[in-house]
């Protein structure tokens, strides 16, 4: 009689765990339509804020953003402002790497993002530096609000930069004090 007890407590316990295993784990894998869905809301996101640096506003970011976000991306800019540059970015190319979707609302991509980066004096509009394969690897949250997809944070996790900064430094001007030539 006990034996059969404890054979009941373990079928039981061994059919809750199957219960939590099933039910209680979530699947994060989008349809292909959710899928579609959120990548383009990144690319769009993502291009967007290309024009947000170049132009040095954040509100460019309006309806494809959270007040948050559009809120951290000013505070780089106004840094970026601050010691005296500016970025102009064109997307080259995104990989997205996974998406995951959380309770219908919410969304993590990973991306693999390769850039083209000039570096800008803010006042003069000078180029100071160029980095024309910049890579990072970064996250990006989205949540849907009202029936379409926003960023509500971008983190770079990582970025690779290839020969840095191509930096040109210009021919010194003649002033006439040079030494002759032989």
């Amino acid at each position: 009689m006990a034996a059969r007890r404890v054979i009941a407590v373990v079928q039981m316990v061994m059919l809750v765990g199957l219960a939590v295993t099933l039910f209680g784990c979530e699947n994060t894998e989008p349809s292909p339509e959710v899928r579609q869905e959120v990548v383009s809301a990144v690319k769009v996101y993502l291009n967007q804020l290309a024009e947000a640096y170049s132009s040095m506003d954040a509100t460019k970011l309006e309806g494809y953003a959270t007040k948050g976000e559009i809120s951290d991306t000013q505070e780089l800019l106004h840094t970026l402002r601050g010691s005296g540059d500016r970025v102009e970015a064109s997307l080259l190319r995104i990989d997205v790497l996974d998406v995951q979707v959380f309770r219908v609302v919410n969304a993590t991509v990973t991306l693999l993002e390769v850039w083209d980066v000039r570096r800008l004096d803010y006042y003069t509009g000078k180029e100071k530096g160029h980095n024309p394969g910049t890579v990072q690897h970064s996250i990006i949250q989205l949540r849907k609000v009202e029936g379409k997809w926003v960023v509500t944070a971008r983190r770079v996790q990582e970025t690779n930069k290839p020969g840095m900064w191509k930096v040109t430094t210009p021919a010194p001007e003649k002033t006439g004090d040079e030494a002759p030539s032989e």
